[in-house]
């Protein structure tokens, strides 16, 4: 996005999540893995182990029906759905809730876009999962053990964030930038958090505002909310980079010591040099954990010296790929959450159209506007707020995707002509100027590298500049059209 004094843009941010749950030593699981890649329903979980899905063999999952093992709390019936390419849970399980879980590639995102990993729950892998990864890219919850890529550090039966991400503006002190910490105890016992403590290259530039009093006990089922916020007014900043050369990357760890084992969550922060400039999309995905080469885009602000239409195509030597429609690759439905923003202020819907048919726009989610300094009203940051189903069902249709911009509409243009629509495709042809690359893809590669199944992020460019960072999100449970 082109700096305007008149607007501001945004980041957002998805995670993924896996859950952990304790309690027990039992290898049992609540469902079976399935290698026919039909759906597995689970029953009640044993001893310590979940109650929740089963996971087949193609990555697709379905929720189960327990919402508790007999000795130790299980992941809840409806609360998480193990996919390895994408599919909704209502989040109506009671133990372990965490509600509205939502599948992504390989492990499980929510719409908060916030990323889980195990801090304890048991010895024991879970069948599940280790069944069904290798061959869909599905991660199980399994008992809080090795199965499904979770990994134990005691009894403890604690989940939290894998990494929190935090945007501010330089100097901007009221109201605070900030971020959520969400500690959630899935154990059927009480667990004790004993200290809090921040470590890291830059742990001086963050702060757990107004922190529990230890030791803090978590009972069954419930959480610890903490909440981090980023100094954004500290003379212990590191010097703001030149112009165009993005945010100001920050990262620390928040580590937890609990009354069985211990927890760490990743801390990062992009703090803006002033309210109109922007983090690069390399930035972006660095605080994600998704470790792309985006190419120009990737240090780069402001990579593009032309007008709209030298837009660079598909980049050669990076990881992006053609791919301007896509098919659903399995059963359920296709997800689609946007996890960043740098565009103007305002509510922007998203969605997806058929082939050959850009103007029927069937709208899937919308990136919220809420009142915030820091982050433009949310429309500069990273996981913005989002509401909508975020999934859809395209059934055998090829489809592609959209984005309203509001660009033409606030009439942005470039020396006295008008330059872009209101809408950007992930075709290059109904864009406009017509034929001009607004949507790049790149297939989503975790944080250690290993390709997600049937997953692409999209780096939307709705102006001239060619950052690619304006909308960015992640599309599951799809493949790309012949």
């Amino acid at each position: 996005m082109k700096r305007r004094s008149s607007t501001a843009h945004a980041l957002s941010a998805i995670g993924l999540v896996a859950f952990a749950c304790g309690g027990g030593s039992s290898a049992t699981t609540g469902g079976a893995a399935n290698a026919a890649g039909g759906e597995s329903t689970a029953t009640a979980g044993g001893s310590g182990a979940p109650g929740g899905a089963g996971v087949d063999a193609s990555g697709n999952g379905s929720s189960g029906n327990g919402s508790s093992g007999t000795a130790g709390s299980g992941v809840g019936g409806n609360s998480a759905l193990l996919m390895g390419a994408g599919g909704t849970s209502a989040g109506s399980g009671s133990a372990g809730d965490i509600g509205g879980a939502r599948g992504l590639g390989g492990a499980l995102v929510s719409s908060s876009g916030r990323t889980f990993s195990a801090s304890g729950g048991g010895t024991s892998s879970g069948a599940a999962g280790a069944n069904a990864a290798p061959a869909g890219g599905a991660v199980a919850v399994g008992n809080g053990g090795s199965g499904g890529g979770v990994t134990a550090a005691g009894a403890s039966g604690v989940a939290v964030p894998e990494r929190v991400v935090v945007t501010g503006v330089r100097g901007v002190v009221t109201p605070a930038a900030e971020g959520s910490v969400k500690v959630h105890n899935a154990s059927a016992s009480a667990v004790s958090v004993t200290a809090l403590t921040l470590t890291g290259t830059h742990a001086g530039l963050f702060q757990i505002s107004s922190p529990p009093t230890l030791p803090a006990l978590i009972a069954p089922n419930a959480d610890l909310s903490l909440t981090i916020q980023l100094l954004t007014n500290s003379a212990n900043l590191p010097s703001a980079p030149a112009q165009n050369d993005g945010a100001t990357y920050l990262s620390a760890n928040l580590n937890l010591a609990l009354s069985a084992g211990a927890a760490q969550v990743g801390v990062y922060g992009l703090v803006l040099t002033t309210a109109t400039h922007e983090a690069t999309l390399g930035q972006i995905l660095k605080t994600l954990g998704y470790p792309l080469n985006v190419g120009l885009a990737q240090n780069n602000a402001n990579p593009n010296s032309g007008g709209t239409s030298t837009l660079a195509g598909v980049e050669a030597g990076t990881d992006e790929i053609a791919a301007p429609l896509f098919q659903k690759a399995g059963t359920g439905s296709v997800t689609l959450e946007a996890i960043a923003r740098f565009s103007p202020k305002g509510p922007m819907p998203f969605g997806w159209y058929p082939k050959g048919a850009p103007t029927t726009r069937n709208t899937v989610g919308t990136m919220d506007q809420i009142a915030d300094p820091q982050t433009s009203d949310k429309a500069r940051m990273v996981t913005p707020p989002l509401s909508g189903a975020l999934t859809f069902d395209p059934a055998a249709q090829t489809f592609g995707i959209w984005v309203y911009s509001d660009q033409l509409s606030q009439k942005y243009d470039t020396g006295g002509t008008m330059s872009n629509g209101d809408y950007d495709y992930s075709e290059d042809a109904p864009n406009s100027p017509p034929n001009v690359h607004r949507t790049k893809v790149y297939p989503l590669k975790n944080s250690a590298g290993t390709l997600v199944a049937n997953t692409y992020l999209l780096a939307v460019e709705e102006a001239a500049n060619g950052d690619y960072q304006d909308y960015v999100f992640v599309l599951g449970n799809a493949k790309v059209a012949p």
